[in-house]
């Protein structure tokens, strides 16, 4: 049973990032593609660090240093929380080598703890890219005693826990729940998404400082904050406090409390883990079909229709792509109620948040698109459609419709609700919805060119290539970059030239726009493979 347990283990975490096909692949371009890849995961570490590290840096100029593990400890929690309720469900009961493995003469045991330990191992990564920097930069400048280092590297091997025993129970619930159901996908996806609103308004509802931080308010802020973070996460106050040197009951109470509900978990899963697999993949079918009309449409027609069909077959696809509206919606919604001027008065910045709703708005709805991840979803059946007699401009032209088709509703339904609240001049109305369509436009089209150079068609899971794919980093925050960079100027543009500052950039971004749209559909798909 050990070594059945070992062996499962190595080949669960050699596949970890693509490292096996990296090391023996004998195709040139799949070895590019991951040495690239590799650089652009070294960038987007460093960004991390960057801000990790800034962000200790200034609790420390605020003299709140001590809350900085704490501060750590619960941010790395919520994220190892949120991205594992995405891949849990599919993780750990996965039905694509169910039926090969339980035809062997291999234990339950093994199985579940080899997919344990394998999700264990990447929620290990997120939290040391996480936790490191911050933790780096507060013993350069507080220097504690030796003690310390060696209780943040334990903290950082237990922190995991907790956060995948949570996001396992609920991302099974959630599996449970629609697998019952006819349309499995969508109400896995509703649940998702409601599990995840749910939190967005928890977030939003916590403890606010009503009429400005005062003097003495300031004074204590550290014990505020510390407060808050023990309201929202008990566990990382324990933690916290055992780094900084405040006592090991903390610690030793987490590591009691997490080991025993790990401990619990693992051997509730073991035990029934065929019974679970089976209800779980289960379906039904209805001998009900009925010959109808057979309706013919165009080629971009049929091309959109299979698109939608196909974004719709994946919860994690459609929870991930579609946060960006919703939260855009939600914002619109926001300033309405609370109103411009009150939006204003809390922000308390030198211009007016009138004239950057626009990028605003635009940096919110661009976050993760469709189209950079689109090619790639296509995976192994990627043939199919390469072997049509139809060109790459109407294949392309049906992953950017399905985008836009996407996110049309939650905009117009944004635009709306600004204008309400803003009631903006006619010029000013002109440019809330051209800023924004043109930088949406230029988001689709740039995560179409980001996916053919990043295109990934060998992916075991779909989370590799929503989640944690260079096409998705790149592609998925480009138009929100940009957003933020051509807002920029506009802080420090005279108020005679904001009208042709404003013109000239839905310009450039079109123009551009174009000649990447120009670019793409001269490539070839047929070489993609």
């Amino acid at each position: 049973m050990v070594k059945q347990r070992n062996s499962l283990i190595r080949l669960e975490l050699t596949n970890i990032y693509g490292i096996n096909i990296f090391r023996y692949t004998k195709d040139k371009k799949a070895k590019n593609r991951y040495t690239m890849l590799g650089f652009v995961w070294l960038l987007l570490l460093c960004m991390l660090f960057f801000y990790v590290g800034g962000l200790s840096y200034g609790l420390i100029r605020l003299n709140m240093a001590d809350i900085i593990p704490a501060y750590l400890i619960m941010i790395a929690s919520l994220l190892l929380f949120a991205f594992g309720i995405f891949k849990a469900g599919s993780m750990i009961f996965s039905a694509k080598n169910y039926d090969s493995l339980s035809s062997l003469p291999i234990s339950q045991g093994s199985i579940v703890v080899s997919r344990f330990i394998r999700m264990y191992v990447e929620d290990l990564v997120l939290a040391l890219v996480v936790m490191f920097p911050g933790i780096a930069v507060y013993g350069f400048f507080i220097k504690p005693g030796f003690t310390a280092y060696l209780l943040s590297l334990l903290v950082i091997i237990v922190v995991p826990l907790l956060p995948l025993v949570a996001s396992t129970i609920i991302g099974a619930v959630i599996t449970g729940i629609s697998a019952r159901m006819r349309h499995k996908t969508m109400t896995q996806t509703i649940l998702t998404l409601g599990f995840i609103l749910i939190l967005l308004v928890g977030s939003f509802s916590m403890e606010q400082f009503e009429g400005g931080i005062s003097e003495e308010m300031l004074k204590n802020l550290a014990a505020m904050v510390k407060e808050l973070i023990g309201n929202s996460y008990p566990p990382a106050v324990w933690l916290g406090d055992a780094i900084i040197g405040n006592g090991m009951l903390g610690l030793l109470l987490y590591l009691v409390v997490s080991g025993s509900v790990f401990s619990g978990m693992l051997f509730f899963i073991t035990k029934y883990f065929h019974g679970i697999c089976s209800r779980l993949f289960e379906t039904s079918a209805k001998h009900n079909y009925k010959m109808q009309t057979l309706k013919g449409k165009s080629v971009l027609g049929t091309l959109y229709t299979r698109e939608l069909k196909r974004y719709f077959a994946s919860s994690i696809y459609v929870t991930n792509t579609i946060i960006g509206p919703i939260m855009g919606t939600l914002l619109s919604a926001a300033i309405l109620v609370v109103g411009i001027e009150k939006v204003q008065n809390s922000i308390q910045i030198p211009f007016a948040v009138k004239d950057f709703l626009p990028f605003v708005l635009a940096g919110v709805f661009t976050i993760m698109t469709t189209t950079c991840t689109s090619i790639s979803m296509e995976g192994k059946q990627f043939w199919i459609i390469k072997s049509l007699p139809v060109s790459t401009k109407a294949i392309l032209d049906s992953k950017i419709l399905m985008n836009l088709s996407l996110i049309a509703p939650f905009f117009l339904v944004s635009e709306i609700l600004l204008i309400i609240a803003t009631k903006p001049t006619l010029l000013d109305l002109l440019w809330l919805i051209l800023i924004p369509t043109a930088l949406i436009l230029f988001a689709c089209v740039i995560g179409i060119s980001v996916n053919l150079v990043f295109c990934n068609l060998n992916w075991e899971k779909e989370e590799y290539v929503v989640k944690q794919s260079a096409s998705s980093m790149l592609g998925g925050f480009a138009g929100m970059l940009l957003s933020i960079l051509v807002a920029l100027p506009f802080v420090f543009l005279p108020v005679d030239f904001i009208q042709y500052g404003r013109a000239i950039i839905c310009l450039l971004v079109f123009s551009v726009t174009a000649l990447l749209y120009y670019f793409n559909n001269r490539k070839q798909l047929q070489d993609y493979n």
